[in-house]
């Protein structure tokens, strides 16, 4: 079992000792988990967020210019 949910359900247990309702402790489990969402939609794989073009691909230069060195 991993740390993390270890620490939910012992969390959840702890909760339940102390008298907390069963949307609470569900609440306290779902914390922090991310929806589904599938990979593949009608046979076909959907593409990954950072792999959808956003625009222009070009780079700023401005900003990643090193910083000069003392004297």
């Amino acid at each position: 079992m991993l740390d993390a949910q270890r620490t939910r359900t012992l969390e959840a247990s702890r909760l339940k000792a102390h008298g907390a309702s069963e949307e609470e402790v569900l609440a306290v489990k779902n914390a922090g988990k991310k929806p589904f969402r599938p990979a593949y939609v009608n046979g076909t794989r959907k593409p990954r967020q950072s792999e959808v073009p956003t625009g222009t691909f070009e780079v700023p230069t401005g900003q990643f210019s090193l910083p000069k060195r003392g004297k």
